[in-house]
């Protein structure tokens, strides 16, 4: 959902679009992105890095102002998912990729206008701000990105405005894609998913004109039809370059492009809480039902993104970096929303589309890291200034018409509909902000350190009407943060922290009475304690945070309002622990309280909706000793119970879900092969998933992953 946080998914729809630990192969978890460190001289060799995909040896964390820093020295929450465990879980989608995190809820299903959508510790992520690639921004809206393409996805959980400017204080997602590989590599896989969707991909990459230029080249087609009777097809490429022009100066570019299609995909059920007879829903579905009635539904997504830069070891101390980044995304849809009427599963169905959309999103940064000592205490600071601008264009013209009842639970009725596909587009939206930010970790001794920053914003919104009325909103602030760490033994870290975070408050749905007017910026305060703790057979990180947000409901006048506080209160830890025989158990635990504060009467002192209160995900892995390249995995996956609106009228039920895996590797002559598989939901449970308030879709049934890979 974007950062508008509206209490209905439709709300959103008319805006833009409706709406782990694991073992990896050997050669995936050592082989180095190819970043070439040129003051050291030597160039690093692709296994010249260890990843290993429980975290111990992650990628170090790129922050926006925080600079480049290992995850122990930072005072966030933060999960790393390497290229190596996306392989060993097949996955295609976002909402899977971070399913084994319990601070997360996922929005949507793989096949769905969410699928891209989660929540993370209550807190919708911001599709304005929320998601980056290679740190710069992205307009998330309805897209899926390529997963084939990214050397490893991390999600900062909690709020970091000093870091990124404007964003939702749920967290910041940051792709970042493959790299060039010091040595030829050349990797080939095929897959196969329940019902009949077949995907292959090829990955190839390395250095060219005496290592001189360096390639990375990712391409990815998938096809067929989905478990519920939609059918997807997708075209992907990527394709990262670098040249080392100096010893010390790295050019690098990027580009990712896609186009998706999905046809026959339905969106999500929903209600209205005043006019709904009962405070239950009806039981649950079964994912494999096909619930499409429009002859004519499709949705289908461009995505084009663009970025270059410089990077200088200016001397050993001293780096800069200077980077541009342009990104475009098309869409266009004719899509059914499910209004339910009862427990009995009667529904109306509302055609909704867009006969055509996109936006622009631009960005050019520059970066100073350094470290300097006054006296015995050493300073690393890192300074930096950045422009980013925004444009979001929407059809004149689009539907949304009932189109005819149905029953969930019958067979469904074809609803054939004339729609009217041809439509101008005007300028819906714009958005300016140049940001200035300074840090400072100041490190006293072995133990103690402290972290001071501060993020100056010029921001400038502009919401427009068809008919060309501006609406403008300007703000100007400053953002700070703080933090104390404390390190009190090698690789383990404790910290508090202080974070202040600012969002764009988005843009009324047409259901509403104050429809397409652009609500103010939305603050929010985090405070978070916590502690990370790595050694060679186990990992533990825990942290307990604090969110003061700004409330966004519908009141009782059916007007979506800005107005009030919302508090959000968690737990979370994460570990793993190796044991004999080649055993790993990893547990995932998150805990979490939200109320509604000063707000309308109605909602006051309310729990807020689509959190669960307790979340768990445990694993175990066993890496067979007597059957060399053979692992197997089981997964349990609980999720609570939780409010499905803001009136606290009804409950999303509890579920629990048992995924299965395992791979083997072996050789064919010189040549690495991989074979996996995945069952996902064994027991085929029946269960909702919650997209935002009065909003939830049907979970996906009992699936099927294949997947063989050769390293030619």
């Amino acid at each position: 959902m974007s950062s508008c946080g509206m209490t209905t998914a439709l709300a959103h729809a008319q805006e833009s679009a409706p709406k782990s630990p694991v073992q990896g192969d050997e050669a995936e978890k050592k082989r180095a992105s190819g970043h070439h460190k040129p003051h050291a001289g030597k160039p690093k060799g692709p296994h010249s890095e260890v990843v290993d995909v429980h975290g111990t040896a992650t990628p170090p964390f790129s922050g926006g102002a925080l600079g480049s820093k290992r995850e122990l020295d930072t005072p966030f929450s933060i999960r790393t998912i390497t290229s190596a465990e996306i392989q060993e879980r097949q996955v295609k989608s976002l909402a899977r990729l971070l399913s084994q995190d319990a601070s997360v809820v996922t929005n949507g299903d793989t096949y769905s206008f969410n699928a891209y959508s989660v929540t993370v510790r209550g807190v919708p992520l911001d599709d304005y701000n929320g998601y980056k690639i290679n740190g710069s921004p992205f307009y998330m809206t309805t897209v899926e990105l390529p997963l084939e393409s990214f050397e490893n996805v991390q999600l900062l959980k909690g709020a970091s405005g000093y870091l990124y400017g404007f964003n939702a204080p749920g967290g910041i997602i940051n792709y970042q894609t493959k790299k060039p590989t010091e040595h030829r590599t050349f990797e080939v896989d095929a897959g196969y998913s329940s019902g009949a969707v077949a995907s292959e991909h090829i990955d190839t990459g390395g250095r060219l004109f005496n290592k001189v230029f360096g390639y990375r080249v990712n391409l990815t087609h998938e096809k067929g039809e989905t478990y519920n009777g939609s059918h997807v097809e997708r075209y992907s490429g990527s394709l990262g370059v670098d040249a080392r022009i100096a010893p010390n100066l790295l050019w690098t570019a990027d580009a990712i492009y896609q186009d998706r299609k999905i046809r026959g995909a339905v969106q999500d059920f929903f209600i209205d809480p005043q006019t709904y007879p009962t405070t239950k829903l009806p039981d649950p579905i079964s994912g494999h039902k096909d619930l499409n009635s429009y002859p004519g539904s499709m949705f289908t997504s461009h995505v084009l993104f663009l970025t270059t830069g410089l990077k200088w070891d200016i001397s050993k101390n001293w780096k800069f970096r200077v980077d541009y980044s342009h990104s475009q995304d098309w869409r266009s849809y004719q899509s059914e929303w499910m209004s339910l009427n009862n427990r009995a599963g009667d529904y109306d169905s509302y055609l909704s589309t867009d006969p055509r959309s996109w936006s622009d999103y631009n960005q050019a940064q520059g970066i100073l890291e350094g470290s300097f000592h006054t006296g015995f205490v050493k300073h690393d600071v890192t300074l930096g200034a950045t422009w980013q601008g925004l444009t979001k264009y929407l059809p004149t013209n689009s539907e949304y018409v009932n189109i005819g009842s149905q029953n969930m639970h019958a067979p469904i009725i074809s609803r054939p509909y004339p729609v009217n596909n041809e439509s101008s587009v005007y300028r819906n939206y714009r958005s300016d902000q140049v940001g200035l930010f300074l840090s400072d970790t100041v490190t006293f001794n072995r133990q103690w350190s402290l972290l001071a920053g501060v993020r100056y914003t010029n921001f400038q919104q502009n919401s427009y009407s068809a008919a060309d009325v501006r609406t403008t909103y300007k703000v100007n602030p400053v953002t700070p943060t703080v933090a104390l760490l404390y390190h009190p033994v090698r690789n383990m870290t404790v910290y508090a922290s202080y974070v202040q975070a600012l969002e764009n408050g988005g843009t009324v749905g047409d259901t509403y009475k104050n429809a397409r007017q652009t609500l103010p910026p939305i603050r929010s305060d985090q405070v978070e304690l916590g502690a990370k703790i790595t050694r060679r057979t186990w990992e533990l990180t825990g942290a307990l945070y604090r969110i003061t947000r700004g409330a966004q409901y519908a009141n009782t006048n059916n007007e979506y309002v800005s107005n009030g506080t919302q508090l959000y209160q968690g737990v979370e830890l994460n570990g793993h622990v190796n044991l004999p025989l080649g055993i790993v158990l990893t547990d995932s635990l998150g805990i979490e309280a939200s109320k509604y504060k000063k707000t309308d009467p109605s909602i006051q002192g309310n729990t807020a909706e689509a959190i669960p209160t307790f979340q768990n995900m445990f694993t175990v892995t066993d890496n067979i000793p007597k059957v060399p390249g053979l692992s197997a995995s089981a997964e349990v996956h609980y999720t609570g119970r939780m409010w499905g609106d803001a009136t606290n009228l009804y409950h999303i039920p509890a579920y629990t879900l048992l995924n299965l895996r395992a791979s083997y590797r072996t050789t064919l002559g010189k040549h690495r092969v991989t074979f996996r598989a995945e069952l996902d939901n064994v027991a085929n449970t029946h269960y909702w998933g919650v997209l935002a308030s009065d909003y939830f879709f049907v979970g996906p049934p009992r699936t099927v992953y294949l997947n063989a890979r050769f390293d030619l």
